[in-house]
């Protein structure tokens, strides 16, 4: 058996954890969940589904699942994985964006998530 052995249910015990204590969950609750259709409309979605693949241990440390991801879909109904945050055993959280781990406060995160949608959306040549 492993050292750091996460469960599922565990996760999404953490997943409750992080949302609350990085104060995101406020902000991802004003959107829609991804739906699992395929054509969506254009718009930001949050998708709270946990790769059971991250929380397999590899034996050297506790794992950083993904707990929530946030998505950007475009008029043609293309997804692009815009966002997401990251726990790791109950001691810290990472709000990411692209290959940026470090943004400060949820509020800061949640704008540049806007952001970077709207950037998507103009260089689409998209209403916003």
């Amino acid at each position: 058996m492993s050292r750091y052995k996460t469960t599922m249910s565990d996760t999404r015990n953490m997943q409750k954890w992080a949302l609350e204590v990085s104060g995101s969950g406020k902000f991802l609750d004003s959107l829609p969940k991804l739906p699992k259709t395929k054509k969506i409309k254009c718009g930001l979605y949050v998708s709270y589904k946990i790769d059971e693949n991250e929380i397999e241990d590899d034996g050297l440390d506790y794992c950083t699942p993904e707990v929530a991801s946030l998505w950007a879909v475009d008029s043609n109904g293309k997804k692009i994985q815009l966002a997401g945050v990251r726990a790791y055993h109950w001691e810290t959280y990472w709000l990411e964006l692209g290959d940026n781990c470090e943004v400060d406060t949820a509020e800061n995160w949640f704008d540049l998530i806007k952001k970077e949608y709207e950037k998507m959306l103009n260089s689409n040549g998209e209403e916003t």
